[in-house]
Formats: structure tokens, sequence, C-alpha cells
């Protein structure tokens, strides 16, 4: 703590007056010392139902039916999620892994004229993320390396009942997993100014109590004593906090700013020390040039049993995917601090390279349940030449230290090749050519509540289009399809440490 300390004071120098902090660019801050991590959890609750009632009398004929009918769902959302960056002149290196849960229960219920009917549906899925992304300098250039990995495991069941008997039976179960590896090297770098608006947040609101103007140079200082302390991290948020509020003391006292120790310069500090660091910022531009090489796999394993009170259905089926691909890369990045509120920042990327699957699968239907010898298997390989082009523009205002709002819009172009002459079985005269042009919108809200726990909305539109031209020796078909798609969520965060 003492070597701690000592470094902090010695940072933290003096600085002259003149200019005020509100001038300060937040765009030159470049102190290279981050060495920090956190871990939060993400949990949903949701439950919804509906009831209905239905009647009808018809004098004419004589006859009346009635239907009453209820559903209701659950479900339970859980997300843990760890991260690390590391930021120095050497290595810039960012660490990601998280672990979503996501369990929901269906039951609808409908008893009338006909009879009695319902249907239960599970749904269980699981999803497992890593990725570590580098970049290590020498001088404005680096080499860059990045892996990733993601598994979802996925469970669905599906029950109907009638008047007492099941009438039908629906199970399916999915592996998907997709792994890459990026290697490559590039020049530029995107600097973390995080700290240095959290500087400009005390000193805005310590000016507000003391009257005083604070010069550019205190910003950097105290921006730089923040980063230093902020590397440490406490299992016990109680003693963390108070050690790191000492260490934000001694550099603020530094600097002779609010020498004067009243309870409204302790409660300022306080608040801004747990509210003015919530969302990350960075400045600077960066290209990359990369190769990545790629796989990813999918398996489905899907039963059925319907009609099974008058024509029973049996199906099976059976999905297997392998896929692995290599792409060539480039790609830029910018964002830009236009002020302690706003920023904004876009990215490109451009990539082009050979995707190569083996689809290995299965199918069955009988009227009786299915033995293995009844399977049907279908098996055959593709190459494909894809290009693609896709950016995002974001603006982030963080009107105070306790709320935030980002909007993205993102537009994303594939163009798809098929290779006929690579085709295994071989499909004589074969040409496949399609394009799929993509824009996405989404907004995100944040509000602290407190340091650990805040509530967060989001609302996702986007279109999608494909256009799809399909030839061979008996066949030429041109095809089209838009879509357009919507989501609206909301959830709370709570932050473990």
């Amino acid at each position: 703590m003492k070597h701690i300390k000592s470094l902090v004071l010695f940072l933290a120098i003096a600085s002259t007056t003149g200019v005020y902090a509100q001038d300060y660019d937040l765009n030159t801050y470049d102190f290279r010392y981050q060495n920090y991590r956190g871990l939060s959890l993400d949990f949903d609750l949701g439950s919804n139902g509906r009831q209905s009632f239905n009647s009808l009398q018809d004098n004419f004929f004589r006859d009346s039916t009635f239907s009453n009918s209820h559903s209701n769902s659950s479900s339970f959302v859980f997300s843990p999620s760890y991260f690390s960056v590391t930021n120095t002149d050497a290595l810039q290196r960012g660490v990601n892994a998280s672990v979503r849960g996501d369990f929901s229960y269906n039951l609808t219920k409908n008893k009338g004229t006909q009879g009695t009917n319902g249907n239960k549906m599970g749904n269980n899925q699981l999803d497992l993320f890593y990725a570590n992304t580098s970049r290590k300098y020498t001088g404005n250039r680096f080499k860059y390396f990045r892996f990733s990995s993601n598994m979802n495991l996925e469970r669905n069941m599906e029950y109907g009942e009638g008047n007492g008997e099941k009438t039908q039976k629906y199970g399916n179960n999915s592996l998907v997993n997709e792994t890459s590896v990026s290697y490559g090297f590039g020049k530029g770098r995107m600097n973390l100014v995080s700290d240095a608006v959290q500087a400009m947040f005390i000193l805005q609101d310590l000016q507000s109590i003391d009257g005083a103007n604070y010069a550019n140079e205190k910003v950097e200082a105290i921006a730089q004593g923040i980063t230093l302390i902020r590397n440490r991290r406490y299992l016990d948020f109680r003693i963390g906090y108070k050690a790191q509020l000492r260490m934000l003391d001694s550099v603020l006292q530094a600097n002779g700013i609010s020498s004067e120790k009243s309870i409204d310069y302790f409660t300022t500090i306080s608040d801004n020390w747990l509210y003015a660091n919530r969302a990350n910022r960075a400045s600077g531009s960066v290209w990359t040039h990369y190769a990545t090489a790629a796989n990813g796999f999918r398996r489905s394993v899907g039963n059925s049993e319907r009609n099974l009170l008058s024509n029973p259905d049996y199906r099976y089926s059976r999905q297997q995917l392998l896929n692995p691909s290599v792409y060539g890369n480039t790609s830029y990045a910018y964002s830009h601090q236009q002020s302690l509120h706003v920023q904004t920042s876009y990215n490109f990327t451009a990539s082009t390279g050979l995707d190569y699957a083996i689809h290995d699968n299965e199918s069955a239907y009988d009227t009786e349940p299915i033995e293995d010898e009844h399977k049907d298997p279908y098996y055959y390989e593709t190459v494909r030449w894809i290009s693609s082009l896709q950016g995002n523009y974001q603006y982030l205002y963080q009107a105070n230290t306790r709320n935030l709002l980002t909007v993205n819009i993102s537009p994303f172009v594939q163009i798809r090749r098929d290779l006929p002459q690579y085709r295994t079985p071989t499909i004589s005269g074969l040409k496949t050519y399609e394009i799929s042009p993509n824009i996405t919108a989404n907004a995100n809200y944040y509000h602290w509540f407190s340091p650990h726990l805040n509530i967060n909305a989001s609302g996702f539109l986007s279109t999608n289009g494909r256009y799809a031209l399909d030839q061979n020796d008996v066949r030429y078909q041109k095809s089209q399809l838009t879509s357009i798609n919507y989501d609206l969520r909301f959830g709370i965060n709570y932050q473990l440490f």
C-alpha cells in the first residue's frame, strides 16, 4: 500500500493555473499503465400469462359451444461475465469470458366442447464464450493475435395431451461450436481515456463547491493517479473502497485541490469515484490486417411423435455440419471525444476467403417407432467463396455519472459464390450466387442505482435481404427475401466486485 501511495503522489505533481479544466482535450490522454479486471452477474426473472373464454349459442341450429383456455410462461436467465484490460506501451490486451443460461417453460391448456387438450414446452440453453485479443507494440506498429471460442448447448422438449391421453411429443438437442484464430499486423492505437473522463467529472463538481478554476495539467495528473489506483482490486468492496478513497484524496491534496476537507468535499469525491467511470471511453485510430482460420461445428438431433390418437406420425432428423474456413481481413477503427459527455466512433472490416462445408445428415419418417436401420443418410460437401463488408457507427452520450446512452447503426453486405467444381457429389452445371445485405440499428440506455446495480433498456431494429441465383442444367431460378426484425428488452445487472 505504501509503495502504491508513493507512486501516486510522485505522479500527481502540482500544476499551474490559468486554463479551465472544462477545456481539457480528452483525446490527448495516453497514460498507458492500465491493468484492471472485473466480474459481473446479470439475471432476469420473467413470467406472463393469458386467460380467455369464448361461448356461442345458435338458436337456428340449436347448437352451442364454449372454450376456456389459459397459458403461462416463465423464464430464468443468468449470465456471469469476466473481463480484464491490460494497456502498456508494449502490450494492449483484452480478455472476455462469459456464461449464459436461459431456462424457460410454457404451459397452455384449453377446455371446451370438443374436449380438453394442452401443451407443455421447455427450452434450456447454455452458452459459453471466451475471447483474447492482443496487440504487441513496437513503437506505433504492432503484431495482432486473437483467439475466440463460443459453445452453445440447447435442449427443447414439447408434450401434447388431449382428454388425459398423450397426443404428441417432440424433442431436440443441439450443440454448436465456433472457434477462430487470427494473426496479423497493424499500426495505430486506441488510448483509454475513461480515467481522464472521471477526473473531469470530479473537478467539475469540486468547482461548484469552492469556485476554483483548475488547469488542464491538474486533469492530467489526477487522471494518472486514478489509473494507478484503479489497478488495485479487492474482493471485499468496503475495504477496497476506503483504501482507494484515501489514495484519491492524497492525489487531490498533492495538487492543491480543496485543502479544506469538508463533508461536501468527501461526499463529492466519493460519489464520483463510485459512479463516474461507468462508460468505456477511448480515443485514436487503428488499422489492422490479419488472416483468420476458423472452424464451426453444428449437430442437431430431433425426434417427434404426432397424431398419436389417430394417425401416428414418427419423424427423426439428424443434421451435422463441419465448417472450416480461412479468410483475409482488413479493418479500421476510429474513436473521438467530442466533449466530456459525447463520444463518436466508427469502424469497418472487409473480408474475403474460402468456406468449406461438410454436411452429414440423416432423416426418417414412419407410422411406427423408428429403428436405426430405417434412417436414410444424406451426405454432401460444398466450397464457397465469401466476401463481406461490415461497419458500425456509434454515438455515446454520458449525460452524467449515472446515465449512459449509446446508439449504433451497423450496415453489412455479404456476397457468396458456390464453386461447383469442388462439390461432392458433383452436380453438373450448378451455379449459385447470393447477395445478403442488411442494416441494424440499436439503442441502449443504462441507469445506475448503486455502484453494484443498474437497470438497462434496449431497442433493436434490423432489415435483412437475400438475393440469389440458382442455376443448373434443368433449372434457372431467381429468389428474393426481405425481412424486418425488432426486439425490446429490459434488464438488471448486478456487479459482484
